[in-house]
């Protein structure tokens, strides 16, 4: 309603976090030199300490928490975070309406619920005595709307269900929230980050084994193809090299303490939320491994020859579809599929009027998909000067598919053509100069295009 207030809950990587006024993870070129030359400072400078669970850091480990980021960031195997810059105005909503709750995204989703129950409970007293009357008569009454991005969703959800938020709460909107976990968090903590050189694969790993936020993003679903048992939980095959038993037990209790309060709320009859769950599904996405007693772990593609069903294997390149719907619904939760891939999601136009449609209490938009199954894989991470392909899936020569590399000011460097390499896959061959460069896939015979980051090192 137009009343009420608007908190962004941002998820990783979406607030600087500092030490000494300088921001620990910035993207600069030269931090990321520092990690491939002194890894041991650099993880030093950025872990937690081991045991910390729901905690608070020690003072040797505790980082400033500073503004929710303005500019897209993006880190090798981490992955990316567009900014917050102008939010309000993009959503087309009062600026004094609208606040994001900062916080240290290392720390448990429990430790950050209840930071988030403090925050609302502070902004929404103060909106409702200070908000102009004259302009919202309704304040007094006023609840919060939630607006989730990726990891922010379980913050939310935990603070909602567990910690009471239900009764202050009006409307929530989740985008690319890995409700059931994702493989992205695996493959961190197993050594395996995407898109990453091996030093920063080992950095990543050391690092964020002392992050119990990732712990508890770990997949909660049947994430692994066994030889002699089929598919079956993590937890059936612990222990996987990287992740700690208590870890994985600590995503399970997460995710059941979330489903146990769902049930228990239902049962007590306390008002429930408006719940709309935006997921990508048209983009290849790891949605499995497979790994057994005489098995090295590996990571399943649609190429790996796994038997699981072919709708497995799609989502927003981060989350898979199956990970993005929550486990425990009802009849208030509303699920929708759109084109976009994870880190763009938050910026696309059509998400937006939908998170304004929510915010302002107006009819939701029937569908906000395209009409096209076709999806995009490219990695987030190159070196420079060195070819890598970006490929297009489930699209037609009839498209005259092309790859654009944008500047951020939306000029058209260079555009170059896919070529079929046969069952609907059309690809291209690039090499970039140094930088974050925004590459589109586009259509010349129709609306197509989907886009996203590669970070040239």
């Amino acid at each position: 309603m137009k009343h009420d207030l608007v908190v962004v809950v941002p998820g990783i990587m979406g607030t600087s976090l500092s030490r000494d006024g300088e921001d620990a993870w910035n993207t600069s070129l030269a931090m990321l030199r520092d990690a491939l030359t002194s890894r041991a400072g650099v993880a030093e400078r950025l872990r937690l300490q081991d045991g910390i669970g729901d905690g608070e850091p020690e003072p040797r480990y505790a980082l400033e928490v500073g503004e929710p980021i303005r500019t897209l960031r993006q880190l090798p195997g981490w992955g990316r975070h567009g900014g917050h810059a102008h939010l309000a105005r993009h959503l087309g909503i009062d600026r004094e309406r609208l606040v994001t709750f900062p916080y240290d995204w290392r720390l448990s989703n429990r430790n950050s619920a209840e930071k988030l129950r403090q925050f609302v409970d502070e902004h929404l007293d103060r909106w409702r005595t200070t908000a102009d009357p004259r302009r919202y008569p309704e304040a007094r009454d006023a609840k919060v709307i939630l607006l989730c991005r990726s990891m922010g969703g379980l913050v939310a959800r935990y603070y909602l269900e567990v910690l009471g938020g239900r009764r202050e709460t009006r409307a929530v909107v989740t985008l690319g929230t890995p409700y059931r976990g994702s493989l992205k968090a695996m493959r961190m903590l197993t050594g395996h980050a995407s898109g990453a050189m091996r030093p920063w694969r080992s950095l990543i790993r050391e690092v964020c084994s002392t992050y119990p936020s990732i712990g508890q993003l770990l997949p909660t679903y049947e994430v692994v193809e066994h030889s002699a048992f089929g598919r079956i939980p993590l937890q059936a095959v612990a222990p996987v090299e990287g992740i700690p038993a208590a870890m994985l037990d600590d995503a399970a209790r997460f995710a059941w303490q979330i489903e146990r309060a769902v049930e228990e709320n239902e049962r007590k009859g306390v008002p429930s939320y408006d719940l709309l769950v935006v997921g990508g599904d048209k983009h290849p996405t790891t949605y499995g491994v497979r790994h057994g007693a005489d098995e090295s772990l590996e990571y399943l593609h649609r190429v790996s020859g796994s038997p699981w069903g072919a709708a497995d294997w799609w989502g927003d390149s981060t989350v898979s579809r199956h990970s993005a719907q929550p486990l425990m619904d009802d009849e208030n939760t509303r699920t929708q599929w759109c084109s976009f891939r994870h880190a763009s999601m938050f910026d696309a136009a059509r998400v937006r009027e939908q998170m304004r449609n929510v915010c302002d209490g107006r009819p939701l938009l029937q569908d906000l998909a395209d009409d096209y199954e076709t999806g995009i894989d490219l990695p987030d991470t190159v070196m420079a000067g060195e070819e890598f392909e970006v490929v297009a899936v489930r699209a037609d020569a009839a498209m005259r598919l092309v790859v654009r590399q944008v500047t951020e000011d939306g000029r058209v460097l260079a555009e170059t053509p896919m070529k079929p390499c046969g069952d609907g896959e059309f690809r291209v061959a690039l090499r970039l100069e140094p930088g974050l460069w925004r590459l589109q896939v586009a259509s010349g015979s129709c609306d197509y295009e989907c886009s996203d980051t590669v970070l040239a090192l």
